[in-house]
């Protein structure tokens, strides 16, 4: 399914990275490792999957991407 991860930062400045995953826990993982200090809003389609607070950025990241595919992270 394809996602929508929409990064409003401190200034109100707009950014949005469109991304496909298998599932919305797939999404959420991949879509956490963009938060950097901003709140992120995850989308797919016109669905708002999860609001994703600052306060989550201290979440270690446990899966990435390799090849098009979502992992656990160092299990490639």
């Amino acid at each position: 399914m394809q996602y929508r991860a929409c990064i409003v930062d401190a200034n109100g400045h707009e950014n949005s990275r469109t991304f496909v995953c298998a599932n919305d826990e797939d999404a959420v993982v991949w879509a956490r490792q963009m938060l950097h200090g901003n709140s992120v809003e995850l989308w797919c389609g016109e669905r708002l999957v999860k609001r994703l607070p600052v306060s989550e950025d201290s979440r270690a990241v446990t899966h990435e991407v390799h090849e098009g595919r979502m992992v656990p992270k160092g299990k490639e």
